[in-house]
C-alpha cells in the first residue's frame, strides 16, 4: 500500500509536469467517456433497469393477431372473454389509446392528453398515487367514472402543486370531473399522459367484435410464465373463433413481456448508438496510447536508471500503469460532468423517441459503469506503452547523455504507426455511418408524400360529446368554422379531417363482388373522413372521376342517420336496403390492388355499408415516410360523425407564411365555440419532420461521434507526425547538409503520413462495409454500401489525415541544418 501511494504522488508530479500533455490527454479521455455515460444511462433505463412497477416481471402486454400479419388492438368483447375464461392471469386491465381533451384552465380553453382505464389499471401494475387515492371498484361504470387523476407535470402546470385539489372539479370537454389524486413524479405510462380517467366497462360501451380499439396489460400468477400465458389465451381465442368465425375467424392472443413491447422499438438503435460511442472510446484510447508511446520514448533513461536501482519489470510496469489509470480516472470525472449535462438535457426533450417507464438519469448503476470502464480504458491504453517501456537494455540506455534523445525501437514505431492505422479506420466506419444516415435524412426532407407541403397548417379539434351530441350539431359546427376560417386573409383552402398523411388513422377490410384472391382478404384499406376541398387543400391530385358534391355529402349523412338507427336497433346489416350506400373517392394504391388494370371509377365495394367508387386520386402515404403507399378510402365527413370519440384536424392553405394567419383563425375558432381550444398546431413540415424524430436523432448523435472520432483521429495523426518530426531532426539535419531540398523532407516526412492513411482508409472501408449492414433497417433511399457516401467519406478523412501530416511536414522541411546537427 505504501508503495501504491508513492506512485500515486510520482504519477500526480509527472503529470503536473508536463501540463500541455496531460490536458490533452484528459480531454480526449473525457470526450469518449463521457458520450459512453451519456449513452448508457439511457441504456441503463430504457434497457437493463427493470420497469418501476411491483414485480414488473410478472406484467405482460395483450394484443390481437388479424387476417393481415402484426399485432392489432383488442376488441373489448373479446378482452372481456380473456378476462373471464383465463387460468393463468391474476389480473388483466384495459385502455384506451392518447386522446386530447378541452379542459378549463386560464382565458381560454386548452387541451390536455388523456387516456381512460379500467379502474383496477394502477393496481395492477402496482402503483398508487403520491397524493389522494386510486380508482376504487366500480369507478368505471357509467354514471361513476367522472373522476380523474393528474399526472405529476399537469398537476404543476395547471395547479400550482396545490395540495387542496383533492376533491375539487375540474371541467374535461365541458363536463365536470373530481380530482382525486396525483401520480408520482416519475409515473409516465402511457408516455406524456396528463389525465386518467375511468372508462365505460359496460359491454354495450366496449362495442363489437371486430372492431379491434383497445390496449390491454395483465399480471400473471406468480410461476407462470410468458409461454404458459400465451397458450392459454390462444386457446380461448381458437374457441372465440369457432363461436363467431365472422369476427374471430382470424383472431388470436399475442402475449410479450410488458417491458419487451416498451422497448423493442428503440432497442436497436439505443445499440448502434453505444456500439459508436464505444468506437469513439477506441479512437480516444488509441491517442491517448500513442502520446503515452511517444512520451515513453523520453523516458528511456529514466526507466534505465529505474532498472539499475532495483526496480523490477513489474515495479516499472506498475508505475507507469499508475500513471495511465489516473489519467484515465481524471478524464472520466470530467467526463460524468458532461454525461450529467447530457442527461439533464435527455430529461427536458420530449421529442427523443426513447420510452421512458423508468427516469434516465445517472444513478449508482451509471457510475459504477463509468469507473469501471476508466479502469478498463486506462489499462487498455496504458498496458503496451507500459510494457514497451519497462522492457530496457540498461547498457545501450545509460551509454546516452543525459542530453541524448533516445530513438524508439521499431516494435515501438510499428506499434505507434498500427494505432494510427486503427484510428482512420474506425473513423471512417463512423463517418459512413453518419453519411449513409445523413443522406437518408436528406431523401426523407425531399420524398414526395403524396401531397403539396408549402404554406399548409393542421391544427387538432376535439368536439365535446356533451356539447355535440347529434350529427346535425357537428356538421353544423363544422361548417361554420368553414366558412369563417375562408374570411381570414391569406387563406386559399380550408378542410377538416379524420387523418394526417404520415400519422395513420383507422383502416378495415374490404370484400369486393367476384374477387376471389385469398390476398384481398388480409388487405388493409385505410379510412379517412373529408370535406370535399381536402384535396385542393392539401395539393393531391385527380387521376380519374370526380369529387364529392353537395349532394353526395347530403346523401351520406341521411344513410348514416338512417343506419345507425338500425345497427342500434340490433338489425343485421345485410337486411339494410339497397339504397343504403356511401360513395367513396380511393387512392390509386387501392385501385391497382383490388382493380387491377380496369377503371376503378363506378366499381363497388363493401365496408360495413356498399360503397361505390366515385373518384381516384393520386397516393398519400398514411404511415411511415419509407413504407410504400397504403390503399386508402375517403368518405364524406358525415359518414362517421354520428359516432362520437373521432378527433378532427383543420387543414388550412395559405398565400402567406402559416403563422401569419394563426392568431386569426385561434380568434375565429374562439368567437364560434372558446370552451374548445385549436390543439398541436403544426406546418406540414413539422408534421413530416415528427415522422422522421427516429431518424433525424439517430443522424444527429452518430454524426456527433462520427465528427469527435474524426478530429480525435485527426489530433492524433498529428502528434504521431509531429513527435516523428522531432525524433528525426537530427537526421533531417544531416540529409539537408548533404544537399537534401525542402520538397525532399517534405515528401519524405508526408509520405510517411500519407502510407498510415491509405491504409487506415483501406481497413476502414473493410470494416464500414460490415458494420453498414447494422443500420440498414435505419436507411431510405440509399443502399446500405452505397459508393457515394464511401467515396467521398474517404476523400474527406483522407484530406483531413493528409492536413494534419502537412503541418508538421511544413515544419520539418524548415530546418536550420546547423541546429539540427547541434540539436544533441
Amino acid at each position: 500500500m505504501a508503495t501504491f501511494v508513492q506512485d500515486v504522488r510520482y504519477s500526480i508530479r509527472m503529470l503536473l509536469k508536463s501540463p500541455g500533455f496531460s490536458f490533452v490527454a484528459i480531454l480526449t479521455l473525457a470526450l469518449g467517456i463521457g458520450a459512453n455515460t451519456a449513452i448508457f444511462s439511457v441504456i441503463n433505463s430504457v434497457l437493463l433497469r427493470p420497469l418501476p412497477f411491483h414485480r414488473p416481471e410478472q406484467l405482460v402486454d395483450l394484443r390481437e393477431t388479424e387476417a393481415s400479419p402484426g399485432a392489432y388492438p383488442l376488441t373489448g368483447p373479446d378482452y372481456l372473454d380473456w378476462q373471464s375464461q383465463n387460468h393463468t392471469l391474476e389480473a388483466t386491465s384495459l385502455y384506451t389509446w392518447e386522446h386530447t381533451a378541452n379542459t378549463s384552465g386560464g382565458s381560454e380553453a386548452e387541451t390536455a392528453t388523456v387516456v381512460s382505464t379500467q379502474a383496477n389499471f394502477f393496481s395492477v401494475l402496482g402503483v398508487q398515487p403520491s397524493l389522494g387515492r386510486a380508482f376504487a371498484t366500480g369507478e368505471d361504470a357509467a354514471g361513476k367514472n367522472h373522476v380523474v387523476i393528474l399526472s405529476y407535470g399537469f398537476w404543476q402546470r395547471h395547479f400550482g402543486g396545490r395540495t387542496d385539489i383533492i376533491g375539487q372539479s375540474v371541467a374535461l370537454d365541458n363536463e365536470s370531473y373530481t380530482m382525486l389524486g396525483v401520480m408520482p413524479q416519475w409515473f409516465n405510462f402511457p408516455a406524456a399522459t396528463d389525465i386518467w380517467t375511468p372508462m365505460d366497462m359496460t359491454p354495450k360501451a366496449l362495442g363489437t367484435r371486430g372492431s379491434h380499439s383497445y390496449r390491454a396489460l395483465a399480471r400473471m400468477k406468480p410461476g407462470v410464465a410468458v409461454s404458459q400465458a400465451h397458450a392459454d389465451l390462444v386457446t380461448i381465442a381458437q374457441r372465440l373463433a369457432k363461436q363467431y368465425p365472422d369476427a374471430n375467424g382470424d383472431v388470436s392472443a399475442i402475449v410479450l413481456p410488458l417491458k419487451e413491447r416498451l422497448t423493442r422499438s428503440s432497442k436497436s438503435e439505443l445499440l448502434i448508438l453505444l456500439g459508436a460511442v464505444a468506437l469513439v472510446l477506441l479512437v480516444a484510447c488509441a491517442n491517448v496510447a500513442n502520446l503515452l508511446l511517444a512520451r515513453a520514448t523520453g523516458r528511456q533513461r529514466e526507466m534505465a536508471v529505474r532498472a539499475a536501482m532495483g526496480a523490477s519489470r513489474w515495479r516499472l510496469v506498475r508505475q507507469l500503469l499508475t500513471e495511465s489509470v489516473l489519467l484515465s480516472l481524471t478524464g472520466a470525472a470530467l467526463g460524468l460532468v458532461g454525461a450529467l449535462w447530457s442527461v439533464a438535457y435527455l430529461k427536458t426533450a420530449d421529442t427523443l423517441p426513447i420510452p421512458r417507464a423508468n427516469p434516465v438519469e445517472v444513478d449508482v448503476t451509471v457510475l459504477l459503469f463509468t469507473i469501471g470502464v476508466s479502469l478498463l480504458v486506462g489499462l487498455l491504453f496504458g498496458l503496451a506503452p507500459a510494457l514497451q517501456t519497462s522492457q530496457v537494455n540498461l547498457n545501450d540506455e545509460l551509454k546516452f547523455s543525459a542530453q541524448a534523445v533516445v530513438s524508439p525501437s521499431a516494435t515501438r514505431r510499428l506499434l505507434r504507426d498500427a494505432l494510427v492505422v486503427g484510428e482512420i479506420a474506425v473513423s471512417l466506419a463512423l463517418l459512413v455511418g453518419a453519411g449513409l444516415l445523413l443522406r437518408s435524412f436528406a431523401q426523407m426532407r425531399n420524398a414526395d408524400i403524396g401531397v403539396r407541403t408549402e404554406n399548409v397548417i393542421t391544427l387538432g379539434i376535439n368536439l365535446p360529446e356533451t356539447k355535440y351530441s347529434t350529427l346535425a350539431a357537428r356538421r353544423g359546427f363544422y361548417d361554420q368554422l368553414l366558412t369563417r376560417v375562408s374570411g381570414v386573409p391569406g387563406v386559399q383552402a380550408e378542410s377538416i379531417s379524420t387523418t394526417l398523411p404520415l400519422e395513420g388513422g383507422n383502416n378495415g377490410y374490404i370484400t369486393v363482388p367476384g374477387d376471389t384472391d385469398p390476398a384481398h382478404a388480409a388487405q388493409l384499406v385505410e379510412w379517412a373522413y373529408i370535406t370535399p376541398d381536402y384535396f385542393r387543400t392539401m395539393g393531391i391530385p385527380f387521376l380519374g372521376g370526380s369529387n364529392f358534391t353537395a349532394e353526395d355529402v347530403q346523401r351520406t349523412a341521411d344513410v348514416n342517420l338512417k343506419a345507425a338507427e338500425l345497427w342500434k336497433a340490433g338489425k343485421d346489416p345485410s337486411t339494410f336496403p339497397p339504397d343504403f350506400t356511401f360513395v367513396a373517392v380511393i387512392n390509386h394504391a387501392m385501385a391497382q390492388t383490388f382493380w387491377p388494370n380496369q377503371d376503378a371509377v363506378g366499381k363497388i365495394f363493401k365496408a360495413s355499408l356498399p360503397v361505390k367508387v366515385i373518384g381516384i386520386v393520386g397516393d398519400v402515404k398514411e404511415g411511415t415516410i419509407r413504407e410504400k403507399a397504403r390503399p386508402q378510402a375517403y368518405f364524406a365527413l358525415p359518414a362517421v360523425l354520428d359516432w362520437p370519440g373521432f378527433g378532427t384536424h383543420l387543414v388550412v392553405k395559405t398565400a402567406v407564411a402559416p403563422a401569419s394567419v394563426l392568431g386569426p383563425i385561434r380568434r375565429e375558432f374562439r368567437d364560434l365555440d372558446s370552451s374548445i381550444a385549436l390543439s398541436r398546431p403544426r406546418t406540414m413540415e413539422q408534421v413530416i419532420s415528427d415522422n422522421m424524430q427516429d431518424t433525424s436523432v439517430q443522424t444527429f448523435l452518430l454524426g456527433i461521434f462520427a465528427a469527435l472520432a474524426l478530429v480525435l483521429a485527426a489530433v492524433g495523426i498529428y502528434g504521431v507526425m509531429a513527435y516523428l518530426v522531432t525524433q528525426r531532426t537530427h537526421e533531417l539535419g544531416i540529409r539537408m547538409a548533404l544537399g537534401a531540398q525542402q520538397k525532399d523532407v517534405l515528401r519524405l516526412v508526408l509520405g510517411h503520413g500519407t502510407k498510415l492513411t491509405v491504409l487506415g482508409v483501406a481497413f476502414g472501408i473493410v470494416v464500414a462495409l460490415g458494420l453498414t449492414r447494422l443500420i440498414a433497417a435505419l436507411l431510405f433511399g440509399v443502399g446500405a454500401r452505397d459508393p457515394l457516401t464511401f467515396s467521398v467519406v474517404a476523400i474527406v478523412l483522407a484530406v483531413v489525415a493528409l492536413a494534419a501530416c502537412y503541418i508538421p511536414a511544413r515544419r520539418a522541411a524548415r530546418v536550420d541544418p546547423m541546429v539540427a546537427l547541434r540539436y544533441e
